[in-house]
C-alpha cells in the first residue's frame, strides 16, 4: 500500500547549514549522503513524497548535482517551493519532480514552506518547513523539516499522531 511522506529543508550541498542547525556531519557531501540514505531506508518507489522547500540554496551551476541527488530518491516527488529554491519551476520538473507549487492542499493538510501563512486558516493543520530547529509543532502547524525528524521524511501516520497530541492537549 503506497504511503505519503512529508519532508523539507534538506539544503543539499550547503556547508553553512551544518553548523547553524547542528547537523551531525562534517561536510556537505557526507550530509547529502546521510540524508539520502535515511530517505531510501523508509520511502518505497510507489510512495509519494512532498518536499516542503529549500531543497538547496545553490544556483544553476549546481543543477547537475541536484539532478543526481533527486534521481537517487525513490517515490513520486512533489515540490513546494521554499525561499531558497532558485530554479525555474520547470527545471525542478526536468530534474525529477512530478509537480511544483507555492502551496498545496493535500487533505486534510495544507502544505507550505513558510509557516507564517497558517494564520489564514487556523482551523486547518498546516505542514511547513523553513524554521529548521526553531520548533517542531506550534498549535495547528507542524514542521516536517529534516532537522526535526532525525533527517528522515515524516510518514502520514506520524503526522496523525502529532495532530492527535494537539487535539488531546486542547
Amino acid at each position: 500500500m503506497p504511503k505519503r511522506w512529508f519532508t523539507g529543508d534538506h539544503h543539499f550541498g550547503h556547508p553553512d547549514i551544518i553548523d547553524s542547525c547542528h547537523r551531525p556531519w562534517n561536510n556537505p557531501q557526507k550530509m547529502d549522503r546521510g540524508i539520502i540514505s535515511r530517505y531510501k531506508s523508509v520511502v518505497q518507489e510507489e510512495d509519494t513524497v512532498y518536499f516542503l522547500g529549500d531543497l538547496t540554496v545553490r544556483g544553476h551551476q549546481y543543477q547537475n548535482y541536484l539532478e543526481f541527488l533527486v534521481d537517487q530518491l525513490p517515490g513520486r516527488k512533489i515540490l513546494i517551493l521554499g525561499n531558497h529554491d532558485k530554479f525555474n519551476p520547470f527545471t525542478y520538473v526536468e530534474i525529477g519532480f512530478e509537480s511544483v507549487h507555492t502551496a498545496l492542499e493535500v487533505p486534510p493538510y495544507i502544505l507550505c514552506h513558510d509557516p507564517a501563512a497558517a494564520i489564514i486558516r487556523p482551523e486547518v493543520t498546516w505542514l511547513c518547513g523553513h524554521v529548521h530547529t526553531l520548533f517542531k509543532r506550534v498549535k495547528n502547524v507542524l514542521n516536517v523539516g529534516v532537522d526535526q525528524w532525525g533527517f528522515y521524511p515524516v510518514s502520514e501516520e506520524e503526522i496523525k499522531k502529532e495532530v492527535e497530541k494537539v487535539c488531546l492537549s486542547g
